[in-house]
Parts: structure tokens; C-alpha cells; sequence
């Protein structure tokens, strides 16, 4: 197995650190695991977690920080959570991402209509996390951002 990784800016991370703290935000670093499929049950979430020590799981940073790599920008990842680690998603999103997804994934949630309620609650935590990531967009728009040089 290679290794992939791609290390964030230090210049770059100090400053969104210091911006979300100023703001008043719960901050925590480390590495980001980046999956192609959805990882949808707390059991894999756990697994992948010990695995890795990740303190974040994704499917868009890895894809992301490969291309800052190869054209040498800088960057750092600035996530929000919208499901935690000990919680299943209401269903298998994998579903949709197949061609016939959108009927098999509608007869998922047609078989479980209790999942209806995890799909509710998915929104509401999404929203919060949308907003919290806004809020440091916001702050970290209105701070003297040329004070945090990308280190080269």
C-alpha cells in the first residue's frame, strides 16, 4: 500500500486555526481519510477511524489536495461534520451513486420507512455544520488574511 498522503500547508493551517479559535470554534486536527464509496455504517466509520487514527472521513479532500500537490499551492482542509463516527446513515447512499440508483435507493427508503426519520435528521445536522462552516468562512474573510503566508 503507498502512501498517499498529502500534508497541508503549516502557514496555511496555523492561520484557519487561529481564525476558528478566534471565533469561538471547537478545533481539531489531523488527518482527513478520503474514500470513494459513502461510508455509511459506524462499524466501517470506527474500523477505517482505528485504522488510519483519522479524525475526519471524506470523499472530496483526497482528490482535492492531489491537485494543489501537483501544481504546488498550497492548502489546508477545513471541514465541518454532519455525521459522527458511532452514527449509521439512514441509509446506503452508495445506492444513488449506481446507474439505476435513484429507483434502488427510493425502494430503500420505501422497504424502511423509519429511515425517513435519519434522513430528516441527516438534513438538520448537515444544515448546522453547512452554517458552522460559513460562520468561519465569514470570520476568516473579515481577519487580515495576508498574515497567513502559505510557508514555501
Amino acid at each position: 500500500m503507498g502512501d498517499d498522503r498529502v500534508f497541508c500547508d503549516e502557514a496555511v493551517r496555523d492561520g484557519i486555526l487561529i481564525v476558528a479559535r478566534n471565533a469561538g470554534m471547537t478545533v481539531r486536527t489531523g488527518t482527513v481519510v478520503s474514500s470513494g464509496t459513502v461510508v455509511w455504517q459506524a462499524e466501517e466509520k470506527r474500523r477505517l477511524q482505528r485504522a488510519t487514527e483519522a479524525t475526519g472521513l471524506d470523499m472530496e479532500s483526497a482528490a482535492l489536495a492531489a491537485v494543489a500537490q501537483e501544481r504546488g499551492l498550497p492548502m489546508a482542509i477545513v471541514r465541518t461534520v454532519s455525521d459522527l463516527a458511532d452514527e449509521d446513515l439512514p441509509l446506503d447512499f452508495n445506492l444513488f451513486l449506481r446507474p439505476t440508483g435513484w429507483i434502488k435507493g427510493m425502494q430503500a427508503i420505501i422497504v424502511r420507512p423509519s429511515s425517513l426519520v435519519g434522513l430528516n435528521r441527516l438534513r438538520k445536522q448537515s444544515r448546522v455544520a453547512a452554517d458552522r462552516l460559513t460562520e468561519w468562512f465569514h470570520h476568516y474573510v473579515e481577519t487580515d488574511s495576508k498574515s497567513f503566508r502559505p510557508s514555501r
